[in-house]
């Protein structure tokens, strides 16, 4: 009788914890959401206001997927321009998604929150645009501009269901 008592009372809580009735927005919302604000690999200096990527940019891309290669992204999202399009690119394909495109002008790091709230996207930027959107996602502006010259270092935000956030810069370990 007590075994059945405790099945009885067992199934009621399941019962209480479901959440089938949620829609499929609500069901996101609660979920986990990770940013990787990386910026371009290495740009070509002769080549004007949209440059390619040079020799090393191109292996920097290609670095890219072995660092993602054993985690999830359900978005790969890129600014207008080849030398971040290029970076975006090899790990788009490796993960078979397309790159999506998005306007610097007009993106903030609340936006981006609010579009892709429990997925976890790699996001290819600009040494002056990933820390605000760093930024924008924490209480605290910490993070300055990447120097010009300073293609290792990137961020990783992570927001919970209820916004608290954790944004950390990281630096890459890839070997030429």
């Amino acid at each position: 009788m007590k075994n059945l008592i405790f099945l009885l009372a067992l199934s009621l809580v399941s019962c209480m914890n479901n959440d089938s009735d949620k829609t499929p927005e609500e069901k996101q919302k609660e979920q986990l959401t990770t940013f990787y604000f990386i910026r371009h690999a290495e740009k070509a200096a002769d080549q004007g206001s949209d440059p390619e990527l040079t020799e090393k940019g191109v292996k920097r891309a290609v670095n890219w997927v072995n660092y993602f290669f054993l985690k999830d992204v359900d978005h790969v999202i890129s600014s207008n321009y080849k030398r971040t399009k290029a970076t975006a690119a090899p790990l788009a394909k490796a993960k078979k998604l397309g790159v999506e495109i998005y306007d610097v002008k007009t993106v903030d790091g609340i936006s981006l929150l609010e579009t892709y709230r429990g997925k976890t996207v790699a996001l290819y930027g600009h040494s002056n645009t990933i820390n605000a959107y760093a930024n924008a996602l924490q209480t605290d502006s910490i993070y300055n501009d990447l120097k010009e010259t300073d293609y290792d270092h990137f961020f990783i935000a992570r927001v919970d269901k209820d916004g608290n956030s954790n944004v950390v810069k990281e630096s890459t370990d890839f070997v030429e």
